[in-house]
């Protein structure tokens, strides 16, 4: 029997002010990663059949991506979050297997150019959570990790 290659867990990381350094948005774990193709439509009828509807094709103008992510709010990064809201910003996503170890097994990172258009925090009965939006910008790259 084969069974799909799946990661169980993601970290999402932003592009901090240093270079080359990336702060961890320790706490968001559920992840999901939102693609669309953005098209066009037009209908044509068949000349040899010209009293049936016309067929639909479709002509793709663009794409985006977008990630919204969950999980428990971090006061110890709350500036981080402040930092990043609103402006474009390089964002990872290290999608992991759970192999037994502390860190686990990094599969691959996601990487790109993304607004954090979002960010929704409740104080509730339970622990404090959020929930982020981001819109991306550009190319989402994959990189396999080594």
């Amino acid at each position: 029997m084969s069974e799909p290659n799946r990661a169980d867990f993601a970290l999402i990381s932003v592009l901090d002010t240093a270079p080359d350094t990336y702060v961890k948005l320790c706490g968001v774990e559920s992840v999901t990663i939102n693609r669309s193709a953005q098209t066009n439509e037009t209908y044509s009828r068949d000349c040899a059949a010209p009293n049936r509807p016309g067929r639909r094709k479709l002509r793709v103008t663009g794409s985006s991506w977008s990630i919204s992510a969950s999980g428990a709010d971090n006061i110890d990064i709350e500036e981080d979050y402040t930092d990043a809201f609103g402006v474009r910003k390089t964002y990872k996503i290290d999608l992991f297997r759970d192999d037994g170890t502390d860190g686990g097994e990094l599969m691959g990172t996601y990487t790109g150019s993304a607004i954090m258009t979002a960010r929704n925090q409740g104080y509730t009965d339970t622990p404090g959570t959020t929930e982020l939006t981001l819109e991306g910008e550009g190319l989402l790259t994959w990189t396999v990790a080594p």
